[in-house]
């Protein structure tokens, strides 16, 4: 699924339509396809508060957050091979 969804921004960043820099497009895909704990758990927070099942809700952003962080880092030399063929 994050794949899936770093593959489609990046896809749409680059195209003409958006008219953004590899660089620009390399930023606003990672900005785009990550969520953190600091966003998701207030607002699970928010929106089950008082509820006895209130930990087994957090459980799966605890788990795809180090996720992101790992899948994102693999494909960090690929963008950086991107931007710098592109700014050559």
């Amino acid at each position: 699924l994050h794949l899936g969804s770093l593959l489609t921004l990046f896809t749409l960043f680059r195209s003409k339509f958006v008219g953004a820099t590899p660089g620009e497009a390399v930023a606003a895909t990672f900005c785009g396809a990550h969520k953190t704990l600091a966003f998701g758990l207030p607002l699970i927070n928010t929106i089950f508060e008082g509820n006895p099942n209130l930990a087994a809700y957090c459980a799966p952003i605890m788990l795809m957050h180090p996720l992101q962080l790992v899948v994102g880092s693999l494909i960090v030399p690929y963008f950086a091979k991107i931007t710098e063929e592109k700014t050559e």
